[in-house]
């Protein structure tokens, strides 16, 4: 969130300084240099945003004894060299060691399969209409609980 912020100070502050110095008539690199700012954001998601996409997906496809009201997501791993072992992420539901699992990522979206703790309360169970109301969603940072 820091970081954004410095961004877009950053970002003002070069843009005043082009108006200044190329005049009027040069506003439009400004503006395509906010465009070309928008779509890197779109391709490239923040950490946070990641961790929501996942929140989300994992509220839409595991169903439980009780409700999912808090989700730790782990830190995003590459694997082999170079990361061409693919990307995973680690998850924990409810705030219980033995509702975890991981998920094989694909583009960061978990499309490429999943691994379940054996006592796992929760199943695999597509619901597309659930979203992340009621549900907190927080950065895991701790690899044994």
């Amino acid at each position: 969130m820091l970081n954004k912020k410095k961004n877009v100070i950053v970002l003002v502050i070069v843009s005043l300084i082009m108006i200044v110095l190329l005049g009027e008539d040069q506003l439009t690199i400004v503006k395509e240099t906010e465009l070309v700012r928008e779509v890197l954001a779109q391709k490239f998601p923040s950490e946070a945003e990641k961790r929501q996409r996942i929140a989300l997906w994992v509220v839409q496809h595991f169903e439980g004894p009780e409700p999912i009201k808090t989700i730790e997501v782990g830190k995003f791993e590459s694997y082999g060299f170079l990361g061409t072992g693919g990307r995973g992420v680690s998850v924990r539901i409810n705030k219980k060691e033995y509702n975890t699992m991981s998920l094989q990522l694909v583009k960061d979206s978990p499309n490429g399969g999943f691994g379940i703790h054996k006592a796992n309360e929760f199943h695999f169970e597509k619901q597309n209409d659930k979203n992340l109301k009621g549900v907190e969603v927080k950065l895991w940072r701790s690899d044994n609980g």
